[in-house]
């Protein structure tokens, strides 16, 4: 037991991959994502989030470390980050690689275009949650048909997810989205929640959510 404990913190101190949320902001208002969660706590407000950008100093000590770096959208979105394109260019200059999760349409299609030119070994993954005029129904001010074309363009320059979250508004249209990726040459995943509360409205029908009886929202 205790080798295998010591194994444990082996493989967790030398592991060559990193999940990273590199800011601390998101303008999408999405009601299970971790982030609203975190704003329920009377302490915290959009205003004084807690969290900031990552530093110049911070990165290079990971650029240096790991091989594989994932900027994730936990609690913000990493195309907030206003040097995401010169990390991703660091990243690229060392032969390493990783995936970028995206779900803010706010950006002008020049910002993530310059990010995409600065890693093409990246892979992009996009948050639209049914086809692309429905996705603000969960992803609060999310401009689906904006980020949409976007994603088409981004297959110019990277390998491109479309991450597919179902709800209740979008269970009906999986295959059609699932046709619309393969003819654009994405990779389309469909994700199925289990953060949903007994009456949640946004719940899907039974087989499109994953059975939790622990979960409160």
């Amino acid at each position: 037991m205790e080798q295998s404990k010591k194994n444990s913190k082996h493989i967790f101190f030398t592991r060559n991959r990193i999940n990273l949320d590199i800011h601390h902001k998101c303008t999408l208002e999405c009601n299970k994502c971790a982030r609203q969660i975190m704003l329920k706590h009377p302490s915290i407000t959009k205003a004084k989030f807690p969290g900031c950008p990552i530093t110049d100093s911070d990165w290079k000590k990971i650029a240096d470390h790991f091989e594989r770096i994932n900027f994730c959208g936990q609690i913000s979105d990493p195309i907030m980050h206003p040097r995401l394109s010169v990390f991703l260019n660091d990243m690229y200059k060392k032969n390493k690689y990783g995936n970028v999760h995206t779900a803010v349409s706010q950006k002008p299609i020049k910002s993530f275009i310059k990010c995409f030119e600065a890693n093409p070994n990246m892979k992009w993954i996009f948050g639209i949650d049914g086809l692309p005029k429905d996705s603000h129904k969960y992803r609060i001010n999310q401009d689906g048909e904006k980020l949409f074309n976007i994603m088409l363009e981004a297959t110019k320059y990277v390998k491109v997810e479309w991450q597919y979250i179902v709800f209740n508004y979008n269970q009906k249209d999986i295959e059609t989205a699932k046709k619309i990726a393969l003819d654009n040459n994405i990779i389309f995943t469909k994700m199925l929640s289990g953060r949903f509360a007994k009456d949640d409205p946004l719940k899907p029908s039974k087989g499109y959510y994953v059975e939790r009886n622990d979960y409160q929202y």
